[in-house]
């Protein structure tokens, strides 16, 4: 006797929720929008999502003058504040 299933597939993404001013939301999407790469399979696509995401709120990237010479460190400087 033949029989047919039909299998369903639950993909449950992991959300991360950052709150930033809106100069923090500029440079983040300065960077966003600085990335390279293919848009389908290196991390642009999500540097994309994100930079579409700023720039639905009504965000522009004006910091793109400081990226030149820009560095990247292994950590982030230790905060003082």
């Amino acid at each position: 006797m033949a029989k047919a299933a039909t299998a369903t597939k639950t993909v449950v993404e992991e959300t991360v929720t950052l709150t930033l001013s809106k100069e923090e939301a500029e440079v983040v999407m300065t960077l966003a929008g600085s990335v390279t790469g293919s848009s389908e399979t290196s991390p642009r696509k999500h540097a994309d999502s994100v930079y579409y995401a700023l720039s639905a709120e009504g965000l522009t990237a004006r910091y793109r003058r400081h990226l030149d010479g820009m560095r990247f460190l292994d950590q982030p400087k230790s905060r003082t504040w």
